[in-house]
């Protein structure tokens, strides 16, 4: 496992080393067997040829054939111990060699792989987000083209970066302003019926428009407020998962809610009045008036729309039913999704807002659909104790 993860310096150095000493063993053999070839063909050497034409006249002869034997047997005994110094020196300034040139491999190999460890390095910090990196552009010639080629790498994602945060920063701005353009929308519908009822009853019997006329103040005021508390809301979008929280009986924020739409929509209130939940005022009534404007908006003006509040365990479980379209099956999964939507007005955020709400409140909301048969939807919220 420690050589699979060795590097390619290392790799490098090993293989060099291998084939250093794989030179020097077969130079060495190379040696070796020259030298035993000619130790073999010094001892074959004889002395026949020159004693066969001495002629063993006197002791003159006899002494100079010892001499001629001496000297022959000290320049053989000589050569044989210059053959063995030889291979000795021979094996010596190999292994000199390959040290030396193995020291000049490594500190050559240094001076690259260096460069390599700071590409390495910058490299990282790159992968890290840091796009401001910069290698001085020093070494051989191919390592600073290498380097330049990096630095202009870096400084190009830095550029993309900065663009991308512009960016993206835009597209918060945008998201924003349509969320904030949805949610006005919703509180401005009940305005405006009060408004046109109003203007109905005084063009009919003005006289009588007192009778309409503390209702419909009451509902504008209340839609008011509500734009203010969206508006604060809204003012910083980080805010909009920091609920804060209030105990109160959701069946009377539920009867407000409606009480701006019963005049124009058959909306059905089967509501247990025994609750209490804790929750983000402003973010329940975006929650069901997210969804009742779906469901209306997905009905028939005669078809019902019930809301349903009762008690399963320890939670409060609110149905919201209609009686519209329904959702196609495919579609389904997808409708908490941002900016999906089926609908040939709306900006597809409704939903989507309302799952976030949700979640940043501790709560559950869930769907169902059958196409030409309605939706439901289920908002499951724990119940405090009392």
């Amino acid at each position: 496992m420690r050589f699979a993860r060795a590097g390619l310096r290392t790799w490098i150095l090993l293989l060099y080393i291998v084939i250093s000493i794989g030179g020097f063993a077969l130079l060495n053999n190379v040696f070796q067997s020259m030298q035993h070839k000619l130790k073999e063909d010094i001892g074959r050497l004889e002395l026949v040829g020159e004693l066969r034409d001495l002629k063993i006249a006197n002791p003159e002869d006899s002494l100079a054939i010892n001499r001629i034997a001496d000297t022959f047997s000290q320049a053989k005994g000589s050569l044989s111990l210059t053959l063995s110094q030889t291979r000795i020196n021979s094996a010596l300034i190999l292994l000199t060699v390959i040290v030396f040139s193995t020291l000049i491999f490594i500190i050559v190999l240094s001076r690259i792989s260096k460069p390599l460890r700071e590409l390495k390095e910058a490299t990282e910090q790159i992968r890290r987000g840091n796009f401001s990196v910069h290698l001085p552009e020093t070494g051989i010639h191919e390592m600073k083209l290498l380097k330049n080629s990096f630095n202009v790498m870096s400084r190009e994602l830095e550029a993309v970066q900065i663009r991308l945060l512009v960016a993206e920063k835009e597209m918060i701005w945008k998201d924003l302003s349509r969320i904030l353009a949805h949610e006005i929308k919703n509180p401005l519908t009940p305005i405006q019926l009060s408004i046109q009822r109003l203007e109905e009853r005084f063009a009919d019997d003005p006289e009588r428009i007192n009778q309409i006329l503390p209702e419909a103040i009451d509902i504008i005021n209340q839609e008011l407020e509500n734009l203010r508390l969206l508006a604060q809301d809204f003012s910083s979008f980080a805010k909009i998962v920091q609920p804060h929280k209030e105990t109160f009986n959701p069946a009377d924020s539920i009867r407000e809610i409606c009480k701006s739409y019963m005049a124009d929509y058959n909306i059905i209130l089967e509501l247990e009045t025994d609750h209490l939940i804790s929750f983000d005022k402003t973010h329940f009534y975006q929650i069901i008036t997210n969804i009742l404007q779906n469901a209306i908006d997905a009905s028939q003006p005669e078809h019902p729309i019930s809301i349903i509040l009762n008690r399963e365990k320890s939670f409060a479980v609110i149905n919201i039913k209609d009686q519209g379209a329904g959702i196609a099956v495919e579609d389904l999964h997808r409708i908490f999704e941002p900016y999906f939507s089926r609908k040939n007005k709306g900006t597809g955020l409704g939903l989507a807002l309302v799952k976030r709400l949700c979640e940043a409140n501790g709560a559950i909301v869930r769907a169902k659909s059958k196409p030409a048969m309605g939706s439901e939807f289920h908002l499951i919220i724990e119940k405090v104790n009392t």
